[in-house]
C-alpha cells in the first residue's frame, strides 16, 4: 500500500503504536517509492516521492536509493523541483561519494541562471557538499558571483567560498581581495559572510593574515557601529544589534591579533567597550561577552583587560544556563595557566559548581579546582575536594584520587599535613589509589617520620581499619604499618604484665578448622557444614563496611590504643573478610607473624596466632597455604632463638618513582593547548628605576645557581659519548678519554664551534662555501653557551647548542644573526648539512630581513641515533639592503662631477650634501625614535625625518627642475632663461620628470616598508627634500651671476691643465 501524499504518510506513522508497526509502514512505503521510480518517470511523482524520502530520512531510515532521483529533480527547470532536489542532495550525499560529480553540471548551470533564488540554491548546495574536485571546478563561478551587484548573491557566494577554501587551502589567494572588499559592505549578511571567509583565509594563508591585520581599523569601526546601535533596527536580536556579526568580528580579531603586539594595542579600547556595554544576562549578550573574553585572553592584551575578561567568565558561573557555565569553566581551566591570580578570586564559586546537578558542570568544575591548586591554597582546596569525594560520581573518583595524591605530594609544605591528608584519601578512596602513591606514602612513614609521628599514624590506621576495611589500598598500607609498628600502637597503654608461657601447640577443632574459602568449596560440593559462624561473621562484616559513615573532613582522625589481642583480632577479621583481596590477606598473615617479635612479653598471643595460621594451612589458595605453613613453623619452639631476627622491622618498600605528568592537575590545558600562552611582557622593577645592570646581574646569578649542578652532567652526557666519571674534577681519565679531550679545541669556546663548522669564507650577496669539514665530538662542547662563528660585513652569527632530557639523542642548535651595520640585511638564507647517519631538521627563521641593530633566530635540530661524532657544514647567503642604491648614487654623482666639471653639477651636489646635513640636524633636535622591529631592537640614530627620503626627494626635484629648463646651462656655464623647447622635447621632458619622481617616491617609501622609518618620518623627509630643493634652486636664481662665475673659475682650471 502506497500513500500518495506526504500528509498521508505522516498520519500513518503517527498512528503506529509500536516501533515494529512504524518499521512496517516505512518498509512498505519505501518499496512503493522504489517501484514508482522504476515505472513512473513523471516529474510530479518524483517530486512527491523525494519529499516522502526526506521525511523517512528524518526518521532515521536508509534512503540511499533516492540519491539519483534528487539529482534528476535538481535538473528540473522549475524552482519548486530544484528546491526539493537540492535539499535531498545536501542530506543524502556527502563529499566522498562519486555520484557527486554528476551534480557539478547542474550547479554550474544554475549559477548562471538569471533567477537569484535559483543561484542561491546552487550556492547553498555547494556550501554543504562540495568536495575538492567540485570546489576546483566551480571556483571561477564563485569568484564571479562574489562581484555581483546583488547582496543576496554576494552573501551566498562568500559562504560557498568558505567551503571551497576549507576543501582546498591552495585556493585562498583568489578570494582574498574580494573578501577584503566585502568586509566594509553595508549589508550585514554580506559582512557576516565576508568576515567568516576572511577568518578562514587567515587560518590558511600568511598573506591573508597580513591583509586581515591591515583591516583591523575597519573591523573596529564596524564593531563600534554595532555597539552604538547606529545600524538598522531590523538586525536587532534581544535588544542587541546583530550579535551574530559581533561574534564573527570578535573571532576574526582574535585570529589576526594573536601574537602581534601592535594589533592587540588597537583592540584594547574596543574590547573594553564591548565588555562594559554588553548585558550578559541574555543569551545573545552572553555569547558576545564570551567571545570578547576569549579574544582578550588569546591576544597580548593589557593586563586590566585580561583581568576584566576573567571576571566576566567568573560571573558566567552563576548563570542559569548550563551551556554558559560549561564554556566558562572550560575557558577558565585554560586561562589559569597565565592568569592564576585573577581566576583564584572565583574559587568559591568553582567549588560550589562541583556539587551541581549537571554532570558536565561537575566534571569541568573538578578540572578547574585542581588547576587552581598551588602552594598557597593547597590546604583549603584539598579540603574542599575531599568534602566532595564521598559523593562524587564513580567515574570521577579515580581521577580525583590520583590528582589529590599529586597535589598533596607536590604542594604539601610539611610531612605531618601530607601524611594526615593521605590517610583521609586512603580511607575515602583507597580503592582508586595507585600503587605508586601508596608506596610513596609508606616510604614517607618509614624514612621521614620520627617515632612520635609513627606512633600517631599507626594508631590512626588501626582505628580506620576497625571502622572500614573495604578500601583496598587503605587495608594494604594500614596492615603494613600495623605489622611494622605494633609496639608503638600499644606503647601508651598500661604496663603489660608478663604472663606465664603456655603451650604454643595449636588445637584445631571442627569449628575453627575451616576458613571462608574452604566453606565455599564444601558448600559447592554439597557436603554438610558443621559450623557456619565464619560465614555469618563475614556477611555481617560486609554489611557493616557498606553502612559505615565517612569521617568528616573537619574532624580529627580517630586514634586507638588497643591491647595486643585486639590487634590479632583485627588481622583475623581482615583474613576472614571476602571483600579483602588475596594480596592483602597474604600481607595480614605476614603482619600476624611479626606480632610475637613486637610483644615479646606477651607469649600468650603466639598460641592465638598459631590457631589462626592453622586454619589456612589447608586453604585452597596456594600462597595463603604456603605462608601459613611456613609462619607456623617459625612460631614453633624449635625456631624461637632466630624468630626475633626474622620478624624485625623491614626497610621501606622499593618502587619506581615515576614523576607526575606535566598536566596532571590541569588536563584541560593539555587538550586546549594553552589558550592563554600569549601575554604582554611584564614591567620589572628594575625597568622602572633604570637599574638594568643590577637586574641583569641578579638574573645571571640566579641562572648560574640553578644550573651549576645540572649543566656539567648534561654536558658530559651529551649524545651519551662521555662516561659519567669525567664529570668529577680531578678524577682519573682513561687513555682513550685523554686522547679524546686532547683532540678537542679547548682553548676558547669559539674554537670549539670553529672546528665544528670549519672555517667559512663568507661575503655578502653571495653563497658561502663552508671550507674544510672537521669532525668534532659534541660531547665536549658546553651547553647553553653562545659561540661566535662568524663576524664580518656587519653580520655576526652565534650558535647555542642545547639538549633536552626527554630527547637525549637530539641536539638543538639556536642560530642567532646580529646586524651590527647601519644598513638592513635581507634575503637571509642559512643552510646546514649533516652526514647520512644523522638526521637534520631546519626550522623556519623568525625572519629573512634583519634591520639595523636587530636580531633574527633560527632553530636547527640534529638527531644522532648512532651516537657518532657530530659533523656539520654551513652555507650562508644574504644581501645588504640599500648598499647598491647608495653605491649607485655616489658613483653617478662622482661621474657627473669629474666628467662635466660644470658649475651646475657642483651646485647640485652641494645642495644634496646640505639637504642631508639639514636632515641630520633635525633628527637631533626632534629626537624621535625609529619604529620597533620584529625583535624589539632599534637603531642607535633617530628617525625623524628620514635622511634617505629627503636626499632622494632632493635629487628628484632638482633633476626635474633642470630638465624642465630652470637650470640648464649654456656652453659658457650660465643658465638659459629664454629656452622654448619644441613639442617633442616637452613630451620627453614630461616622461623624464615622471620617471625621476616615481623613482624618488619609491625609494622613499622603501624606507617605511623595510622598517627603517615610520610613514610619518618618511613623509617628513619627502617634505624636507621638496622644500630644500625649491629653496636651494631659488637661491641660485638670485645669486646666479657671481656664484656661477666663481665656481666656473674653480672647476675649469683642472680641465685646461
Amino acid at each position: 500500500m502506497s500513500f500518495f501524499r506526504l500528509k498521508d504518510l505522516i498520519r500513518a506513522v503517527r498512528v503506529c503504536k509500536t516501533a515494529a508497526d512504524e518499521r512496517n509502514v516505512i518498509r512498505r512505503e519505501s518499496a512503493a517509492i522504489r517501484t514508482s521510480f522504476k515505472e513512473n518517470n513523471s516529474q510530479d511523482a518524483r517530486y512527491v516521492n523525494v519529499q516522502k524520502l526526506l521525511y523517512i530520512y528524518l526518521l532515521g531510515f536508509p534512503v540511499q536509493f533516492g540519491q539519483l532521483e534528487c539529482l534528476k529533480l535538481a535538473a528540473s527547470p522549475r524552482f519548486s523541483d530544484k528546491r526539493v532536489g537540492y535539499l535531498g542532495a545536501t542530506l543524502f550525499l556527502d563529499e566522498k561519494q562519486e555520484i557527486l560529480t554528476l551534480l557539478t553540471n547542474s550547479l554550474k548551470s544554475d549559477m548562471n541562471n538569471p533567477d537569484d533564488y535559483i543561484v542561491g540554491l546552487a550556492l547553498t548546495t555547494l556550501s554543504c557538499v562540495a568536495s575538492t574536485e567540485v570546489a576546483n571546478d566551480l571556483m571561477d563561478e564563485v569568484q564571479r558571483l562574489m562581484d555581483s551587484s546583488r547582496s543576496y548573491i554576494r552573501k551566498k557566494a562568500a559562504l560557498a567560498a568558505v567551503r571551497v577554501v576549507r576543501r582546498d587551502p591552495e585556493l585562498c589567494l583568489p578570494f582574498l581581495e574580494r573578501a577584503s572588499a566585502l568586509v566594509g559592505n553595508k549589508h550585514h549578511g554580506v559582512q557576516l559572510a565576508a568576515v567568516a571567509l576572511l577568518t578562514e583565509l587567515c587560518n590558511h594563508s600568511q598573506e591573508a593574515l597580513d591583509e586581515g591585520r591591515r583591516l583591523v581599523p575597519v573591523l573596529v569601526r564596524q564593531l563600534r557601529v554595532l555597539l552604538n546601535f547606529e545600524s538598522s533596527s531590523e538586525y536587532e536580536v534581544s535588544s542587541f544589534s546583530d550579535p551574530f556579526l559581533q561574534v564573527a568580528i570578535l573571532r576574526l580579531m582574535r585570529v589576526v591579533a594573536r601574537g602581534l603586539q601592535e594589533a592587540a594595542d588597537g583592540l584594547n579600547d574596543v574590547l573594553t567597550h564591548v565588555a562594559s556595554r554588553t548585558d550578559w544576562y541574555k543569551n545573545a549578550g552572553a555569547a558576545i561577552i564570551y567571545e570578547c573574553a576569549v579574544t582578550a585572553l588569546a591576544i597580548p592584551s593589557e593586563q586590566p583587560l585580561r583581568v576584566l575578561a576573567i571576571n566576566l567568565l567568573g560571573q558566567f558561573l552563576s548563570y542559569k544556563d548550563n551551556n554558559v557555565r560549561y564554556v566558562a569553566l572550560a575557558t577558565l581551566s585554560a586561562a589559569v595557566i597565565t592568569e592564576a591570580p585573577s581566576v583564584q578570586r572565583h574559587r568559591a564559586t568553582v567549588v560550589q559548581c562541583m556539587r551541581d546537578n549537571d554532570i558536565s558542570i561537575r566534571r569541568r568544575a573538578l578540572d578547574l579546582s585542581f588547576a587552581l591548586i598551588n602552594a598557597q591554597n593547597v590546604k583549603p582546596m584539598v579540603t574542599d575536594i575531599l568534602r566532595v569525594l564521598p559523593v562524587a560520581d564513580m567515574e570521577f573518583r579515580s581521577s580525583m584520587v590520583y590528582r589529590l595524591c599529586a597535589a598533596i605530594t607536590l604542594f604539601g609544605d610539611s610531612l605531618e599535613w601530607r601524611v594526615e591528608r593521605m590517610l583521609r584519601v586512603l580511607s575515602m578512596g583507597g580503592n582508586y589509589v595507585n600503587m605508586r602513591d601508596m608506596f610513596k606514602f609508606i616510604r614517607s612513614i618509614a624514612l621521614e617520620a620520627d617515632e612520635t609521628m609513627q606512633r600517631r599514624v599507626v594508631r590512626n590506621c588501626f582505628a580506620l581499619l576497625e571502622r572500614d576495611i573495604s578500601q583496598d589500598k587503605m587495608v594494604f598500607a594500614g596492615v603494613w604499618i600495623v605489622g611494622e609498628y605494633a609496639d608503638l600502637l600499644v606503647a601508651g597503654s598500661e604496663q603489660l604484665r608478663a604472663e606465664p608461657e603456655v603451650s604454643s601447640t595449636p588445637t584445631r577443632d571442627s569449628s575453627a578448622g575451616l576458613d571462608a574459602d574452604d566453606l565455599d568449596i564444601l558448600g559447592a560440593l554439597g557436603k554438610p557444614i558443621q559450623d557456619k559462624s565464619t560465614v555469618i561473621a563475614d556477611d555481617m562484616l560486609q554489611s557493616n563496611s557498606q553502612s559505615v559513615e565517612m569521617i568528616a573532613v573537619d574532624e580529627e582522625l580517630p586514634e586507638a590504643t588497643p591491647e595486643p589481642s585486639a590487634i590479632v583480632s583485627l588481622l583475623d577479621k581482615i583474613l576472614k573478610a571476602r571483600i579483602v583481596s588475596k594480596t592483602n590477606k597474604n600481607l595480614a598473615l605476614t603482619a600476624l607473624v611479626k606480632l610475637p617479635g613486637r610483644f615479646a612479653n606477651q607469649p600468650s598471643i603466639v598460641s592465638d596466632i598459631r590457631s589462626i595460621l592453622s586454619r589456612y594451612e589447608s586453604s585452597m589458595d596456594c600462597e595463603l597455604q604456603s605462608r601459613a605453613t611456613e609462619f607456623d613453623k617459625l612460631l614453633s619452639k624449635e625456631l624461637e632463638n632466630v624468630r626475633a631476627g626474622v620478624v624485625e622491622r623491614m626497610p621501606a618498600p622499593e618502587y619506581n618513582d615515576v614523576p607526575y605528568e606535566e598536566y596532571v592537575l590541569n588536563p584541560t590545558a593539555m587538550r586546549m593547548k594553552a589558550l592563554t600562552v600569549i601575554r604582554r611582557p611584564a614591567i620589572q622593577p628594575a625597568d622602572l628605576i633604570g637599574d638594568t645592570a643590577a637586574s641583569a646581574e641578579a638574573e645571571a646569578r640566579r641562572a648560574a645557581e640553578t644550573n651549576k649542578q645540572s649543566v656539567m652532567s648534561d654536558l658530559l652526557n651529551l649524545m651519551d659519548d662521555a662516561p659519567s666519571a669525567a664529570a668529577a674534577p680531578g678524577s682519573p681519565q682513561s687513555p682513550a678519554q685523554t686522547q679524546q679531550h686532547t683532540a678537542q679545541p679547548s682553548s676558547t669556546p669559539a674554537n670549539a664551534l670553529a672546528d665544528l663548522f670549519g672555517a667559512a669564507s663568507i661575503s655578502p650577496a653571495a653563497s658561502i662555501s663552508p671550507g674544510s669539514e672537521t669532525a668534532v665530538n659534541f660531547s665536549s662542547a658546553d651547553l647553553d653557551k653562545e659561540y661566535e662563528v662568524y663576524n664580518s660585513n656587519g653580520l655576526r652569527i652565534t650558535l647555542t647548542p642545547s639538549k633536552k632530557q626527554k630527547a637525549p639523542t637530539v641536539v638543538d642548535i639556536l642560530a642567532t644573526f646580529y646586524n651590527n651595520s647601519e644598513m638592513a640585511i635581507s634575503d637571509l638564507n642559512f643552510l646546514v648539512a649533516v652526514p647520512k647517519s644523522q638526521k637534520l631538521q631546519i626550522l623556519p627563521p623568525s625572519g629573512q630581513h634583519v634591520s639595523s641593530g636587530s636580531t633574527v633566530t633560527q632553530q636547527v635540530k640534529v638527531a644522532n641515533p648512532s651516537k657518532s661524532a657530530l659533523r656539520l657544514r654551513m652555507k650562508l647567503a644574504f644581501t645588504t639592503d640599500g648598499q647598491k642604491t647608495r653605491e649607485w648614487t655616489i658613483s653617478a654623482t662622482a661621474v657627473a662631477l669629474t666628467h662635466y666639471r660644470n658649475a651646475l653639477v657642483v651646485y647640485f651636489i652641494a645642495g644634496a650634501c646640505a639637504c642631508a646635513f639639514a636632515a641630520k640636524i633635525l633628527k637631533v633636535l626632534i629626537r624621535q625614535q625609529r619604529p620597533s622591529s620584529v625583535q624589539s631592537c632599534q637603531k642607535e640614530s633617530y628617525g625623524m625625518p628620514s635622511t634617505h627620503s629627503a636626499a632622494m626627494t632632493y635629487y628628484s626635484v632638482s633633476i626635474s627642475y633642470i630638465v624642465l629648463g630652470g637650470g640648464l646651462a649654456d656652453e659658457n656655464g650660465y643658465v638659459r632663461r629664454d629656452g622654448s623647447p619644441a613639442t617633442s622635447k616637452r613630451i620627453f621632458q614630461a616622461i623624464v620628470v615622471v620617471l625621476v619622481s616615481a623613482v624618488g617616491l619609491l625609494a622613499a617609501l622603501s624606507r617605511a616598508l623595510n622598517g627603517h622609518h615610520s610613514m610619518s618620518q618618511v613623509l617628513a623627509g619627502v617634505c624636507l627634500g621638496v622644500v630644500f630643493a625649491s629653496a636651494w634652486w631659488y637661491l641660485r636664481s638670485l645669486l646666479i651671476l657671481p656664484i656661477d662665475k666663481a665656481i666656473e673659475l674653480l672647476t675649469t682650471i683642472p680641465h685646461h691643465v
